[in-house]
């Protein structure tokens, strides 16, 4: 049991450092101030869309694809919107002073929630984790938990890495502008792959 959830917290470690929408966030606000709000946008919602996976595979439900596409085609729209404003100044210091913090957690989780073939995903990784001859409630509690410890564990590295990095003038500009590039890719990417399984 011990192995298993060692080999789990290994693979999240190599799933969560891979740059995605939530690091890139994590990256860009991290210039400016320590991003505790972001991270915990992105924890929790990684959080429930782990739980809403562990619920369907507890209760072996089968979820519409054409609803997760829908989903993956808007989510993609909102990346696209978000990387575009960080390139057209939307994200500039002034605006930022005068948001509260908390425009910062639900931006990081509207960000997390985006895509909703995360829960694909989730549905494909955990089962290798669950052994069916063990309690299923204490299991699924304890990887939700080693999820967030690793999940917080690599944001706040990134976090550091990125103060670190922003006192350097020559990467200023790189960290204002590459995490913008990033979530506009990624929702180009995001909006490209639903829109070609709704055409299907």
């Amino acid at each position: 049991m011990n192995a298993t959830y060692l080999a789990f917290a290994a693979a999240v470690a190599l799933l969560i450092a891979s740059p995605g929408p939530v690091v890139a966030l994590v990256i860009a606000d991290a210039r400016r101030s320590w991003p505790a709000w972001t991270i915990l946008g992105g924890v929790l919602s990684a959080q429930l869309l782990m739980i809403a996976a562990l619920v369907v595979i507890y209760l072996a439900l089968d979820l519409q694809p054409v609803i997760l596409e829908w989903g993956q085609v808007i989510g993609g729209l909102y990346l696209i919107w978000l990387g575009a404003d960080g390139l057209c100044g939307g994200d500039d210091e002034e605006k930022d002073i005068s948001r509260p913090q908390s425009h910062y957690f639900w931006r990081a989780m509207a960000v997390g929630l985006s895509n909703p073939k995360d829960i694909l995903f989730f549905l494909a990784f955990l089962p290798g984790f669950i052994l069916p001859a063990q309690p299923f409630a204490p299991q699924a509690v304890t990887l939700i938990a080693i999820w967030a410890f690793v999940d917080i564990s690599i944001l706040v590295t990134y976090s550091l890495v990125s103060r670190r990095l922003a006192s350097h003038d020559t990467l200023q500009r790189a960290l204002t502008l590459l995490p913008s590039f990033f979530l506009l890719g990624l929702g180009l990417v995001s909006c490209g792959m639903g829109i070609n399984s709704l055409i299907k």
